[in-house]
């Protein structure tokens, strides 16, 4: 690829000089007309785009607006950009983004009280941005309407099923998260494994669950449903943030009622956590009560968040792959953007989970 010297304005000519091609194939790329594309090899796209980046090309973002263009620009929803449930995500979506030339814009559905009521009036603000999609990352549990969302913004692609048929969804496969750590747990000599979980009767609940019993009976694990810890079948509440001070409060009660229910009475070796901010309370709980982990009980989370490296002992964690998840979303994205792939776009797409073993197993 030729060298030029920076100007300060970058035009398309200096962009078509430095990758090798015409002024109209490196507008047609750059400011994201996709008739054009279909003109470019991707090697060839992907030399134009890094020329662009390389000599600090702005389009005009008015002009291509007016022109009926694409913006190059993707909308991301989500609850709160600082949820730890995903914030890696957020993070690879928009790395990703950026990876190909594009730009986002990240809106908070949730409000400075801790509701969220912002999710129509973000999806509103997205639509005079004229984003050319939406990355649905809200969480199943926080409110919003995601039909009209679609009806707002029909190239959107949802992180979890909405229940909506014929929607992009792009899901961890959660059935298969449990399926990995039973067999790791089953494979070091336990046979009486816990799961514990937040709600039993939600989408996500009832995937762990259904695998749970279905993957003891395929290792031929007695199955015990009284080794099912659902918390909200118990009324505990299962924590939330405050924004005023900045402090996540997760109530201590809901490892220490597991913990009482799979292993002191069910006489658990082992817990198949929600994830690792439980796992890691779970750990507490149980070494408070004399129980060496992983000797008497082993414990595996979910989520193989950066903290599972700093609990003690160091938590074994099942990775839901955010980073293909990123991927997937952004390659259906454009797919719906173009109108490529037909039905085949818009069947579920599932990201196998990784198991990350560490000193809790």
């Amino acid at each position: 690829m030729k060298m030029l010297p920076k100007k300060k304005f970058a035009t398309l000519s200096d962009i078509a000089k430095v990758a090798g091609v015409s002024v109209s194939v490196a507008g047609a790329v750059v400011n994201g007309s996709r008739k054009g594309n279909s003109r470019a090899s991707e090697a060839t796209r992907q030399s134009i785009l890094a020329a662009a980046r390389d000599l600090g090309y702005k389009p005009l973002q008015a002009a291509r607006q007016l022109r009926g263009s694409l913006t190059n620009t993707y909308g991301i929803l989500v609850a709160s950009a600082g949820d730890p449930l995903r914030s890696f995500l957020i993070e690879h979506l928009d790395m990703g983004a950026v990876s190909i030339g594009h730009h986002t814009v990240i809106c908070n559905t949730k409000d400075e009280d801790g509701h969220g009521d912002r999710f129509l009036s973000e999806a509103e603000s997205l639509k005079h941005r004229r984003v050319d999609g939406v990355f649905c990352a809200v969480l199943p549990w926080w409110p919003g309407d995601r039909e009209a969302l679609l009806e707002l913004h029909p190239n959107t692609v949802f992180f979890e099923d909405p229940g909506i048929p014929g929607a992009a969804v792009v899901a961890p496969d959660r059935g298969q998260a449990v399926r990995l750590g039973l067999r790791h747990l089953f494979d070091r000599g336990r046979r009486s494994i816990g799961l514990l979980v937040q709600n039993k009767s939600s989408a996500t609940g009832r995937a762990r669950t259904e695998a749970f019993e279905d993957e003891c009976r395929i290792l031929g694990i007695p199955f015990r449903s009284d080794l099912i810890f659902d918390a909200d079948q118990r009324e505990i509440d299962c924590g939330h943030y405050d924004g005023a001070t900045g402090t996540w409060s997760f109530p201590v009660e809901v490892a220490e009622a597991a913990v009482e229910h799979l292993v002191v009475k069910g006489k658990a070796d082992a817990i198949l956590a929600h994830n690792d901010f439980w796992a890691s309370v779970c750990l507490r709980n149980l070494r408070a009560r004399g129980l060496r982990v992983p000797d008497q009980v082993a414990v595996i989370g979910y989520l193989n968040h950066y903290l599972a490296d700093w609990t003690d002992p160091p938590l074994s964690s099942i990775s839901p792959g955010y980073l293909a998840s990123a991927q997937a979303m952004i390659k259906t994205m454009r797919e719906l953007i173009d109108g490529e792939g037909g039905d085949e776009v818009r069947s579920p797409i599932m990201i196998e989970p990784r198991f990350v073993q560490r000193a809790s197993t």
